[in-house]
């Protein structure tokens, strides 16, 4: 007799697969969309298309999924790796229309446009999303050491890019600068 395939080398139906993908996009669309844009710097046609791609793959690779409650930080990384170093060539008002709804002012823009895609993509994932340090490490693929020092010098260049934004007077600071300016602040003393 031969042995029962295991369920991570099974393949899902195309019905099951299409649950899959509406059940990831039901938890994690929208949250994975905000990250991306906050990523991609406001490209909101490249943030699309990356939290789709991602969602779309999550069906072909649950099996990798071990711990169903790291699905977040699997499609972050997945994102993460996808975007690339690209830039979509917005300019700065087009990049503040698309992030207005998650209340990112100039000065938080100009913070975020000073990081590396992987500072920016750990920074989102600490300070904003608050997600566990295991987490983090997935999504920017370093850990330990290699991790702390990452998050130090986003924070650090974060600060010193919001700092130099000619805009950072105007208004009060939105909820994600304030995260952002209270986890650099703590790393700063």
């Amino acid at each position: 007799m031969l042995p029962a395939e295991s369920p991570a080398r099974t393949t899902a139906s195309p019905a099951d697969a299409r649950l899959l993908d509406a059940a990831f996009r039901d938890l994690h669309g929208a949250r994975l969309h905000a990250f991306s844009l906050l990523l991609t710097l406001g490209d909101r046609r490249r943030a699309a298309v990356l939290a789709a791609d991602a969602i779309a793959a999550s069906s072909d690779h649950v099996a990798e999924l071990r711990h169903p409650e790291r699905a977040a930080a699997w499609l972050r990384a997945r994102v993460t790796r996808a975007a690339g170093r690209k830039d979509g060539g917005l300019d700065v008002a087009e990049r503040l229309a698309a992030l207005k709804e998650l209340n990112v002012g100039p000065a938080t823009l100009a913070g975020l446009s000073g990081l590396g895609r992987l500072e920016r993509a750990g920074l989102i994932t600490t300070a904003i999303e608050r997600l566990d340090q295991r987490d983090v490490a997935t999504v920017v693929g370093r850990d330990g050491q290699r991790l702390d020092t990452l998050l130090r010098r986003a924070r650090r260049r974060y600060l010193v890019g919001a700092a130099a934004s000619p805009d950072r007077l105007e208004g009060p600071p939105g909820p994600i600068a304030q995260r952002i300016a209270a986890s650099a602040a703590r790393t700063m003393a």
